[in-house]
């Protein structure tokens, strides 16, 4: 009878062990899947973005939200930087409207968990590249606080003054808003230690690749300093597509100095479809602009490089390297404006005509103006009279 009656208890806790497990859902290993429930979440979209793959184009998507929740996927081939945001009913929503990061891999699924409130208070789990996301989120958190805040306070203060004072920015910094600007800059300095010293404890974490990526881009650490944290990484992230970013862009930083000969440009990411070779314009001088439609200031000088390529003809040739746009969007903004020198459209990721990490562009536009041997003789980033003065003083008598 004891033994009838221990069968009978085991059997029920064996029937009740598998009636509350939940079955862990396989994601195929070409996938990445995106999902959560988040209280408060009374958006009817949220915004996704990542770079799709094959065209290197950033892709941009909407998520349907039904009864607080929302469920995407989509196949990657390696791992992918991904940002999530909701789509706003109102401006006075604006605090909810917080972009959140998160890194991905083929095959992860990606759990959000929290709420909305005031604002987006939610974290991507289920991960390691999650754990040190969230990680380092927590390090800088008050410091981001702040800097929004600060940042707030800028938009109130500008506002004022155009209303109490005839200002306007178009005029230059004003020195109350400068002070603040001033604080914003300090705060900025010291995420920057935090996400040096982050990359430092981390050589194993692709995340701390990440980090570094974006800290060369925006030109947060020095190249001695940086080439330091790529060469203290483990071997198991060198295969990383920010690893390679890194070393491409340090390459870059070096090969592009004033004096060496411009690294080569070969591709058939042209509007046409035909290749393209630098080397074929040896002999002319070579002003290569790097832009976007979406860059006010590479849009605003586009109608003087076209006077100097005009002006110069027998003597220049302009190349411009596209970043950002579609191939039909640049077709439809050049041709009405008589556009016509050669455009490439640089690949976002790990290839070969990803221009912009090759060159090492960490803002738009920049020009680089090459002599007839293939030497650079100068770069230049931002908008300026600097260039065209340059290309006067070599091509005038000429």
């Amino acid at each position: 009878m004891k033994k009838i009656t221990l069968l009978i208890v085991t059997t029920i806790l064996v029937l009740s062990c598998k009636d509350n497990t939940v079955k862990k859902e396989t994601i195929p290993a070409d996938t990445f899947k995106v999902f959560g429930t988040l209280k408060g979440l009374d958006v009817p979209y949220i915004f996704i973005d990542y770079t799709h793959d094959v065209t290197g184009d950033r892709v941009w998507d909407t998520i349907k939200v039904k009864n607080e929740h929302f469920s995407y996927n989509a196949k990657i081939k390696n791992t992918k930087r991904v940002a999530i945001w909701p789509m706003l009913n109102s401006k006075e929503e604006m605090g909810k409207n917080g972009k959140v990061e998160f890194l991905v891999r083929p095959g992860d699924a990606i759990e959000y968990k929290g709420e909305v409130t005031e604002t987006f208070d939610a974290i991507p789990t289920g991960t390691s590249l999650c754990d040190d996301i969230n990680t380092f989120n927590k390090s800088t958190e008050q410091l981001n606080k702040k800097a929004s805040k600060i940042m707030g306070n800028i938009r109130a203060l500008t506002l004022k003054l155009i209303k109490e004072e005839s200002y306007h920015p178009s005029q230059g910094m004003h020195p109350k808003v400068q002070v603040k600007y001033d604080s914003l800059k300090t705060i900025g300095e010291e995420i920057a230690v935090i996400k040096k010293n982050f990359v430092k404890e981390r050589p194993k974490s692709e995340v701390a690749a990440y980090y570094l990526s974006k800290m060369v881009t925006l030109k947060e650490i020095p190249d001695n300093d940086a080439l330091t944290l790529l060469n203290a990484f483990d071997n198991t992230v060198k295969t990383s597509p920010f690893y390679i970013d890194v070393a491409t862009r340090l390459k870059g930083s070096e090969t592009t100095k004033s004096g060496n000969v411009v690294p080569e440009l070969v591709s058939n990411r042209t509007l046409d479809g035909k290749e393209f070779n630098l080397k074929s314009l040896r002999g002319k001088y070579v002003l290569i602009d790097f832009w976007g439609t979406w860059c006010g200031p590479c849009v605003a000088e586009m109608p003087k490089v076209k006077e100097y390529s005009e002006t110069y003809k027998d003597n220049l040739v302009i190349v411009g390297v596209n970043s950002g746009d579609t191939k039909q969007r640049i077709i439809d903004f050049v041709t009405p404006k008589g556009y016509n020198w050669v455009q490439l459209l640089s690949k976002k990721g790990v290839n070969d005509d990803n221009f912009v990490s090759k060159f090492n562009i960490s803002g738009f536009p920049t020009k680089f103006i090459i002599d007839p041997n293939g030497i650079i003789i100068e770069k230049y980033i931002g908008g300026s009279e600097e260039a065209f003065e340059k290309l006067d003083e070599i091509l005038k008598d000429s």
